[in-house]
């Protein structure tokens, strides 16, 4: 059975008996697999290598194409449509920007201030990488949009990140609900809108968790220092807190995406759902940490498909009627097809 048949399947299970115009949860389906997803991790992996990463824009198609049309919604699939060409001018651009920049450095410390204006141009950077891959994606031949504003991009991503900083992470969790609410709220689908408006609350309490989760960390690999003391447990211990560290921060993650989700609401009716337990993604990432670094690598696509799979299976939208008015609406000024002739405003710089 091809994928299309199991998410279409599972969607009408879901829908069994449920007129269209009510409420009704619609699960995402991912019907990829870590097997098929080698050929394509393999091939990218070895053509980005012989062309010295000129080849990185259509691996990253390549792979984007498989996970979003692997992925289904309510019986359909995402597709992600974009032009490796565009990718490869943004990457270029930012690579040409970063040598520049160390080079005049290396000649004089003075040059550092040429940070200055990457920082000015980095919320423009963004709002083009925003709008580029927001352009790119695809669901029911209807594209995704982002218009965010230069401003608010500003606000969100450079000065809340420094005031977290100043404060030693303490106003963290107003930049991460800054960083959802201005993403979710300039991205609609088609005509139809995002708004989140999650409060501040259930980011410090998310914040609270992980300190409380990290502090428990510490004190095991304390209690295994003191219980086993030795050059051995001591490398044991080390070896062990770069992992523990890259989890406490899917930990975290984990509790910012459900909050983050569970209040975003896509045309003022139609509600995200997500429960990812932060415990058991912890796991699922330090396990996919140590795979694949034991196996130098040959893992990779293993790990990816299970991450992408679990956050699937664990993400739904609450249907309020029916989204083929969104679909319909959008259709009436003209679809996919049609767009793909023309030249898409916005540019990939890698972000």
């Amino acid at each position: 059975m091809t994928g299309q048949e199991i998410a279409r399947e599972r969607a009408q299970e879901d829908a069994a008996g449920v007129p269209a115009e009510t409420l009704r949860i619609a699960p995402f389906i991912f019907t990829g697999t870590a097997s098929e997803y080698f050929r394509i991790w393999i091939v990218n992996l070895f053509l980005t290598i012989i062309t010295i990463g000129i080849y990185s824009p259509w691996a990253k198609v390549r792979r984007l194409k498989y996970f979003y049309g692997n992925t289904w919604l309510d019986g359909h699939n995402f597709d992600y449509v974009a032009n490796p060409k565009k990718i490869l001018v943004g990457r270029l651009i930012v690579v040409g920007a970063i040598i520049l920049v160390n080079v005049l450095v290396n000649i004089s410390p003075v040059f550092a201030i040429l940070v200055i204006p990457y920082l000015i141009a980095f919320p423009w950077i963004f709002n083009k990488s925003m709008a580029f891959n927001a352009r790119m994606t695809v669901y029911r031949n209807v594209r995704f949009g982002f218009g965010g504003s230069y401003g608010g991009a500003l606000k969100s991503f450079v000065l809340w990140p420094i005031a977290a900083y100043l404060t030693a992470l303490l106003l963290s969790p107003f930049m991460f609900r800054a960083w959802n609410r201005y993403i979710g709220s300039n991205t609609r689908w088609g005509a139809a809108g995002f708004s989140t408006v999650a409060g501040v609350g259930p980011y410090y309490g998310n914040f609270g968790r992980t300190l409380l989760f990290g502090l428990l960390l510490t004190i095991a690999l304390v209690a295994l220092l003191l219980g086993n003391p030795g050059m051995v447990w001591s490398i044991v211990a080390s070896a062990l807190m770069y992992p523990l560290i890259f989890g406490l921060i899917f930990y975290h993650s984990a509790g910012v995406r459900n909050i983050a989700f569970n209040s975003t609401v896509l045309d003022g009716r139609h509600k995200l759902k997500s429960r990812l337990i932060r415990g058991r993604y912890f796991w699922i990432m330090i396990t996919n940490f140590i795979a694949t670094v034991l196996s130098l690598g040959l893992l990779r696509p293993w790990a990816a498909t299970r991450t992408w799979r679990y956050l699937a299976d664990n993400t739904a939208l609450e249907i309020d009627g029916d989204l083929d008015l969104i679909v319909d609406a959008q259709q009436a000024e003209g679809n996919v097809a049609a767009a793909e002739y023309f030249d898409i405003e916005g540019i990939d710089f890698g972000l």
